[in-house]
């Protein structure tokens, strides 16, 4: 009889993730709930939190950074572990804006494009251009109610790609995880035409940057924290 060692061509797991739910969900939504908009909350019996919006991903991932843990980002979201978890079921944010231009119509989002406009000047960046390392917070200004707050992590990134047309075709993606696209791919992306916008997973696995409403939350959105190899490096 042959000998059976195990060598198998195994599927490398590359990150472990988890909804935001377990024994310490409910000591993360006492931290979130000050920034709760639409339909999110806590469920008790399930120790889940659910709902999303860019906001909460933001405060989630400031939360359990000092653990070295990160909520799902953008690169995470074509990963199949996560993939698995949306197919059918959920959408899940990341904590990521697009910003496409100086205004936008949705006049909500006016006073937040002014504060990452205060950056990119610094910066000398242009549109289109993504928003990453930052926090959440209540505050009394016009619009949410709720502002960002860059962390020592702040990064705006320019990508031609952020501006392309709605439908384009993708399967794979880069290391930062933007489309490649493909005309045969499976998967559409869903880009945003002016102003800002969140970067989110749909539960039909396309990627989806058009929704400028950052408070939208269904009780169908998740949070996903990411643990394992990939949550040690750096973003």
């Amino acid at each position: 009889m042959a000998n059976i060692t195990g060598k198998f061509d195994w599927q490398r797991t590359e990150i472990i993730p988890a909804f935001s739910q377990g024994e310490d969900a409910e000591a993360l939504w006492g931290s979130c709930k000050e920034i709760q908009t639409g339909t999110m909350g806590y469920d008790s019996a399930q120790k889940l939190i659910y709902g999303s919006t860019p906001f909460l991903a933001a405060r989630i991932d400031t939360l359990v950074n000092p653990l070295g843990l990160r909520v799902a980002n953008l690169r995470d979201l074509s990963r199949p572990e996560i993939m698995r978890l949306a197919e059918g079921k959920h959408y899940i944010d990341s904590p990521t804006l697009v910003l496409l231009s100086e205004q936008d119509s949705y006049s909500l989002n006016n006073p937040l494009i002014q504060k990452i406009m205060q950056e990119v000047s610094a910066r000398h960046e242009k549109f289109p251009c993504i928003v990453t390392g930052f926090d959440s917070a209540p505050c009394e200004d016009r619009g949410y109610n709720r502002t960002i707050i860059p962390r020592e992590d702040f990064k705006i990134i320019y990508d031609e790609r952020l501006k392309g047309h709605n439908g384009e075709r993708f399967s794979s993606v880069d290391e930062l995880g933007l489309p490649l696209f493909d005309k045969a791919g499976t998967r559409i992306w869903y880009p945003g035409s002016s102003g800002l916008s969140g970067l989110y997973l749909g539960r039909y696995l396309d990627l989806l940057a058009g929704n400028s409403h950052l408070a939208y939350s269904f009780s169908a959105g998740r949070v996903v924290i990411v643990s394992g190899e990939a949550s040690a490096q750096k973003k």
